[in-house]
This record gives C-alpha cells, structure tokens and sequence, in this order.
C-alpha cells in the first residue's frame, strides 16, 4: 500500500522457511538500517534479502526501483476509550485506535450491492474484513515468508529490535499492527505497543498492549477488543489469550451480537473462550445484561459461535391459558453425532401436571427420520370455565366435562424416508394421541389441527425399475373428531404399476393394485370388508407440436371384489367383477400475437382444448345393499369439480365405481406474457363440459335409481372460471369459481386471494371462499304440530385477511382476521406488534379463537372459546423466549414460515 513520509521506505522482504530462521533476525536487520532523504521522484530505494547458504546469515542488497516513495497518512496516535469512540465508524478507512467492531463496521449506505445482501435483518450495516489483493495473501503463515515495514527502525543491546511508527507485519494471511514493538531475539518474543491491531480470517483483535512468543504462536493482548465477522460476535476483554490453536481465552470479558453502537443486550462472563475449531463458546460466572441492567446469572454457558449445532439448553417457552394455567416447557438439545440429535423437553402445566417431550432426528445417506413422542401422566383436568357452568347448570356433569382427568394422555409420531438404491424405498407417516382432544388440549393449536378429523398411520416399502413402480403400504386412520366415520384400514394395499415408451410418440400404461380392507368394527353388521382387484391399461399416441397437441387414448379398466361373507345378504355376490373400455381424445391449438399494453411489450396467446372421453356403462348393482342398507364404498367419494377437472377421465376418487361417461369438455384460456422478461402477467381460462348420455353408474344407488337423480341428468355441467393475475412485482391474484346455469348462473363455489409479498418478505392477504350446501332441518326447533320450523343454513361463507407490514422504524404489525360470514362469527382474530433490529426481536400476540371440534358444534351457544397473549424476546443468534408465537403467526398468516425463513 502506497505511504506518504519524508522518510524513505524501507521494505524487507524474507524469503525463507520460517521453521529454519527467526523471525527477530529480519528485524535486527531492520533496526541497523540508516535513514536517508528521498533522492528521486521516479525512483526509490528498497532492499531485497536472502539467508546465506547454510542458514546462518543473512545476504542483503540495495536495489533501485521504480515508482516514487509515499508520504504516510497523518494519524493522531491519542488513545480513544473503546467504550466511547465510533466518529469514524462510518467511514471505510479508520484510525487504528479504534476496537473491532467498529473498525470493521461499514454502514449500509455504503455498502456495494453484493456486501448488501450479506447483512443481517434489521441491520444498518454490516462488518466487511478489508481485502488484501499481494501474493501472500492467502497463504498460511507456515507456507508464507515475513514482511515487514516501519517508519524507523534501532538496534539495541542484548539482541533486541526497536520499531517505532507504523509497525506492519504480514505472513501469509496474519496481518500485525502497532505503533511501536521490541522484539527480542533470544527469547523470541515480541512485545508490542500502542493501537494494536490483529487480523486473521474472519478475526480482528485489538488492544493497548501484546506479548508474543514466537515459539508457541501465542499472544497475550490487554484491554483488547475483539470481533468474529461470520457471527458478528463482538466484546471487550481486560486480557485476552490468542493461542496457537486458535483459541481464545479472555478475563472479565463481554459479548454480544448487537450493532457496535448498541449494547441492548450484553453478556458479562468472569471468563470467557471461544474456540473457532469447534463453533462453541463457554463462560463462567455469566451475567446477561438488558439495556445495562442484570436479569440473569448463571454459573455456566455454552453457545454456539458458528452455524455448528451444539448440546445445551435452549431458551425456555413461558406461557399462559384458561384452560391450562401457566405452561413452561424448558428444551435441552442434545447433538449427539454429525448425524443425529435429539431435544428432551420438561414441561409443567400448573392445571394439568407435569409433561416430558422428545423429538429424535436421524439423517444417513440412505434415511431421514424425525420420531416425537408426548407423555402426560395422571392429568389434573385443566380449568374450563364454560364447561364449570355448564356442570353449574346441569347439562354436564363433572365426569363428562373433565373425561380426561387422572387419565395418561400421550402422542407418538414418526416420519420417515428412506432411499436405499437400487430402487429400494421406504416411507413411514405415523401419527397416534391418546385421545381425540389431545391437540385441544395440549397444545397452541391453528385452525387447520381443530379442523382434522382423522390421523394417518401409513407405511411402505417399494422397488423402482426404469419401467416399474412396485410397493406395498399398510395404512389406518385415527378418528380425533366426534361423529366422524373411521376410514377402513387397508391391510395391505399392493400397487405394481408400468409406464413404456413404445416408440413413434406411443407410450403405454399398465397399473395394478390390489388392496386387503379391514375395519376397526368389522364384527359390526354394517361393515363389509373384503380384497379389492383394480386395473387399469392404457395406450396413448402423445403427440406435441409447437403449435398444439394430439393425444388419442384407449383404456381398459377392471374392477373385481373377494368380499368376507360373515355380513352379506343371503342373495349378494362375494366375488362382483366388471370391466369397463375407455376412450378419450384429448388436443388443443396455441395462438399468439404481439401487442402492447400500458407501453409494455406482450405476447397474447389463446388456447382452446377440447377433450373427448367415453367410458361404457357397465351395471354396477351387485356393489348396493350386500348386507343390508351397507354398499360397497371402501375409498370412494365424488370428485370435486373445478377448471382442471374439465380434463379428467373419471369421475371418482378411489375405485369402488367405474363411472359410464359420454362427453366433450370445452375450455378457453389466454395469457399475456411480458415479452422483456417471459412474466406471465395474467391468465383466464373457462370451461364446460356437454354431456351426451345420462349417468347411470353412481356411488350410493343403483342404476335405476340413478337415472332419475337431477345431476346425473344435466346436459351440462356448471361453468368453470379460473383467473390469476400478477401485479407489478409483488401482487398475486387468484380466482376459482363455478356458475350453475340451471339456477339462474348462481355461483356454487368460488375462492378468492389477493396476496401481496416483496423482498423484504412484508406480507398482506386477503381471502374468500364460498360453497353452497342445501339447507337442513333443525330437529330441534319444532312446533306443536311436530313441524320443522326452521332450516340450517349449510353454506360455507368465510372471509380472511391477515398481514405482516412495517409500520416505522423496525416495528412491525401482524394480524389475522378469519370471519364465519354464514353464521356471523369469528373463527380466529389475532393481533400483535413485533420490533426487529440487528440485536434483538420482541413480538407480542393477543388471540382469541374457537377451540371446538368444529364437525360437531352447530348450536352457537356450545361453542367454546379460547384466548390469549403470547410474548417471545428473541436475543439474535441466542434464540429467545416464548418460541410457540412463531407457530401462531404461520399458522394464522399466509407466507409467514418463508418470512422467518429468509429473515432469521
């Protein structure tokens, strides 16, 4: 680098293994070099030297080079109170005599572009190490020879160098500064003073005074300051240990990860090491304090310094409920291996007892698993005040209102994958509690936990070829809904499934599956339960143009029953089989145009698709009343209609029916693509579908029946629209509706969402979805004369708006409200504030919400409602307090879990 001085520069280059020479000999030699005016402008003087032939001695030459010498920057060498200084913070280049925070610190104003994009959330800035652009520059100081500069240089007795003004060393990658060093050379240490500064990758330390032994490559720094730019960990120390193994070992030391002007929250240790080796950071007698003041002490920590995971206690979740009282759950991580961990969590609910939680997660080349298990003993009952007055007043007793109490509650869950190559795969999806109000209950739960009815517990083993998929699964359902039907449990299901590419654009399909239905209450009369055949073959010319598309296919389907005779009808066959051909047609045409739109170029495309699709009516009747009023219906159900099921070639879900089906669907779409940049700006499709035969095949009657029902009668289906549109850069739009053109183009269905997410991840949504549902009878508003007086309105009407948007400064507003318009109530409504800066995050919830099994709960006055405030006070790269708020807000609010995501 370039110095300005009336002194002339004087550079010793040491080319020489360290290992073989001292490094006190360069600066003896240093020390008896004579200083001398400047000579020329053009040129200047600069000495080169090598060791003798057999290491004993130096062999030094003068050498003329280009280039003028350089006057050195005027400093004032005043000391400054690290405490206190931070004039120069801002600026990129900075006084020595500043600590290492904020020598590093570069405000965000200037900061590039790229440097931008590696600054922490909520910060202002962030620390950039300054780059060394010589040759040695990454290199380890073992592989690297010494240079050194100063502005004078003295020889005195007993071997010992003096250099004073601007003492720069560098080695390979380690970088020292001073004002001043004495450095002897038969002890081999090194002793300097004033403005020290130290670098290494990713370090800087700095301090009034260091002591270096050569030897062992320690140093010992007073009043030092420090600074780890990947976790920008920061602190002072009065003496600071820099061991050759990297470590650090500090006395009455602080750290923290707050900016350098802000100390919100500052940990005081009695002693303190940091170990780069392992990523771990340990303190004894720790004092964390807040804005100055102690809120904490504990005899012992450890903390993770680097993104490497560590055991420990994590931070504690405090919280408090109606229906619990107070509720603490306090982690301890345990990182047993590279590859797997484990979390065991106490928990004291102060209304239902004491609770133990562990999660396992194992990861290997060929596995990923996660296994949680929830153990509660002995329940209390928790506090309830509406189910109190309901037991007040007689409509429950005590025993219904708290079934659970002194009972053992428990949830085991496992989810896992496995790849084993050579086509071998596994999956496992296995959730069980020990009784349907367990998530109620025990945990925070969102809506989208009230609202499951059932638990799944799966698992599968398969073997994949380049043409064949084979597997076999076990799966069952837990029911953790009242008034809910158990799903039949498949024991096993059997799938072996082709897929060919025959050549000429032809390609060919052969799925088989065969599947073993059981019951929870198969001894029941009702139940019928069986094995299950289906097959399905098909051949399809799968051609593609640029300008369309031409796909004729042929299919065969084949259904085929073995069902246990235990509860048939005397005259209903055991073994009913039917076989069904198919045929379909499927092609469509692309067009497009170039236009403008609001001074953009765009390319317009519209494509119309016609899809053809016949499926013979084979009778289906020998599947009704095989054991009374009992069809079979194993996993079937009606398809829900929508834009992409203009396109399908079946109407069920499972394989219980083979519907007959003569149709053509008709759909339209058109797109506007930005021509700059491929953006698809906007989309619009509509559809319908023309029948041609009625429908004879359906899931609950038989034919005859069938053919007098309304539906299956319709010449045509409801229309089906579906618009998305993107808004600028961060607006999303998306509309799916159905018009019945039988009841005056009412609308059937419909949902709308307009979501707004920039690159700050601020979120905002709105939503709103509709289902019409025929009208019930209330059996229990009924007059005199025993009729119905009035109907339940079924429609599902909801309306939802939640947002995440800054409000000033780095505060933040966060609110969901999730509206029951049908039945004028509120599902969910929260509200909350959250401020986030480079140092720390507090964020603070208010919730109100219904806690019903909502399946079973139309009479308003049963409703039970549940409410709360959630606090977290998160320390950044610390963790924090009340943790659960996070799952709150992604539960309650679109796109929050990608916010914490890329905001952490």
């Amino acid at each position: 680098m370039p110095l300005h001085n009336p002194l002339l520069r004087r550079q010793i280059r040491l080319a020489t293994q360290p290992q073989k020479t001292s490094l006190l000999c360069a600066f003896g030699l240093l020390a008896s070099l004579p200083v001398a005016p400047i000579q020329a402008a053009e040129t200047h003087q600069q000495w080169s030297c090598s060791p003798s032939a057999d290491g004993a001695s130096w062999i030094c030459n003068e050498r003329t080079v280009p280039g003028p010498s350089y006057e050195r920057p005027k400093h004032s060498f005043k000391r400054i109170s690290r405490k206190t200084a931070s004039a120069d913070a801002g600026t990129p280049s900075k006084a020595r005599n500043l600590p290492a925070a904020q020598t590093d610190w570069v405000d965000e104003k200037l900061l590039s572009e790229e440097q931008k994009q590696t600054m922490r959330p909520g910060c202002c800035g962030a620390y950039v190490e300054p780059t060394r652009d010589d040759e040695d520059a990454n290199l380890k100081p073992s592989e690297a020879s010494l240079k050194a500069s100063a502005n004078s240089s003295e020889l005195q007795k007993d071997s010992v160098a003096k250099l004073d003004g601007d003492v720069r060393l560098t080695q390979g990658y380690r970088l020292l500064e001073s004002d001043s060093a004495l450095l002897n050379q038969e002890a081999n240490t090194a002793k300097l003073t004033g403005n020290i500064r130290l670098r290494e990758p990713g370090l800087l330390l700095t301090g009034a005074q260091a002591d270096i032994d050569m030897n062992s490559d320690d140093a010992v720094i007073t009043d030092a300051s420090y600074l780890l730019h990947e976790a920008g960990l920061r602190g002072d120390a009065t003496t600071l240990k820099h061991l050759g193994d990297n470590r650090m070992v500090m006395e009455d030391a602080t750290f923290t990860q707050c900016e350098p002007d802000s100390n919100m929250w500052e940990f005081e240790s009695s002693e303190l090491e940091l170990d780069p080796n392992s990523g771990q950071g340990k303190g004894k007698h720790v004092r964390l304090k807040i804005k100055g003041v102690p809120v904490f002490y504990t005899p012992y920590i450890q903390f993770p310094i680097s993104g490497q995971r560590m055991s420990g206690f994590l931070f504690p979740s405090i919280g408090s409920t109606d229906d619990n009282g107070v509720d603490i759950a306090t982690p301890y991580y345990l990182n047993l291996a590279p590859n797997y961990d484990m979390t065991i969590t106490p928990r004291f609910i102060s209304d239902r007892g004491e609770m133990l939680e562990v999660e396992a997660r194992h990861l290997s080349q060929h596995t990923e698993s996660d296994i949680s298990i929830a153990y509660l003993a002995d329940d209390k009952g928790g506090q309830d005040d509406q189910l109190d007055e309901q037991v007040d007043l007689g409509n429950l007793t005590e025993d219904e209102a708290y079934r659970y109490k002194g009972e053992d509650r428990w949830l085991a869950d496992i989810n896992h994958k496995g790849n084993f190559g050579n086509g071998i795969y596994t999956l496992i999806d296995y959730t069980r509690v020990s009784d349907i109000d367990y998530f109620r209950d025990l945990d925070t739960v969102s809506l989208a936990v009230s609202s499951t009815t059932h638990l799944k517990e799966s698992g599968t083993i398969g073997y994949r070829t380049a043409n064949w998929n084979s597997s076999v699964k076990v799966e069952q359902f837990q029911t953790i809904a009242r008034n809910t039907t158990t799903p039949y449990q498949q024991m096993p299901r059997i799938n072996v499934d082709g897929n060919y590419d025959l050549g000429w654009n032809l390609k060919a399909e052969l799925n088989n599956e065969y599947t073993d239905f059981d019951h929870r209450d198969a001894d029941d009369e009702v139940w019928v339960t069986g094995q299950r055949a289906f097959l399905d073959y098909g051949i399809t010319w799968d051609k593609e143009w640029v300008w369309g598309f031409f796909k004729p296919s042929v299919m065969v389907k084949h259904l085929s029953y073995e069902l246990d005779d235990k509860h048939l009808d005397a005259d209903a066959n055991d073994s009913p089989s039917v076989t069904v051909p198919q045929g379909s047609l499927d092609m469509g045409l692309y067009f497009e145009r170039e236009g403008s739109l609001l001074g953009r170029g765009y390319i317009q495309t519209f494509e119309p698709r016609l899809f053809y699709f016949y499926s013979d009516y084979e009778s289906q009747d020998e599947l009704f009343d095989v054991a009374g009023t009992r069809d079979i219906d194993f996993d079937t159900s009606e398809l829900t209609f929508t834009y992409s099921q203009l396109f399908r070639d079946r109407r069920f879900s499972g394989y219980d029916r083979i519907g007959d089906d003569n149709r053509l669907s008709v759909g339209l779409t058109t797109r506007f693509i930005e021509a700059a940049t491929g953006i698809e700006r906007f989309s619009a499709s509509v559809g319908q579908i023309y029948y041609y035969d009625d429908r004879a095949v359906d899931l609950s009657v038989n034919s005859a029946t069938a053919k007098t029902l309304t539906e299956n009668l319709e010449d045509t289906s409801e229309i089906a629209v579906a618009m998305s549109a993107r808004i600028g850069d961060y607006w999303q739009f998306n509309s799916d509706l159905l018009f019945d053109e039988d009841d005056n183009n009412k609308t059937s269905r419909g949902s709308m969402s307009l979501r707004y997410r920039d690159d700050n991840y601020n979120l905002f949504n709105i939503g709103y979805r509709y289902v019409r549902k025929d009208a019930v009878a209330d059996v229990n508003d009924v007059d005199n004369d025993g009729d119905v007086a009035e109907l339940i309105d079924r429609d599902i009407e909801q309306a939802d708006v939640s947002f995440a948007l800054p409000i000033g400064g780095n505060w933040s507003a966060v609110a969901r409200y999730n509206h029951d318009v049908t039945n004028s109530r509120e599902l969910e409504t929260l509200a909350g504030l959250e401020y986030s800066d480079c140092c720390y995050r507090v964020r603070v919830v208010a919730r109100r919400w219904l806690d019903n099994d909502l399946h079973t709960v139309i009479d308003d006055t049963l409703l039970e409602e549940d409410q709360g405030i959630f606090f977290e006070f998160q320390l950044r790269g610390l963790g924090g307090i009340g943790s659960k708020v996070n799952g709150v807000l992604s539960d309650g609010i679109y796109g929050y879990d990608l916010r914490e995501e890329n905001l952490k």
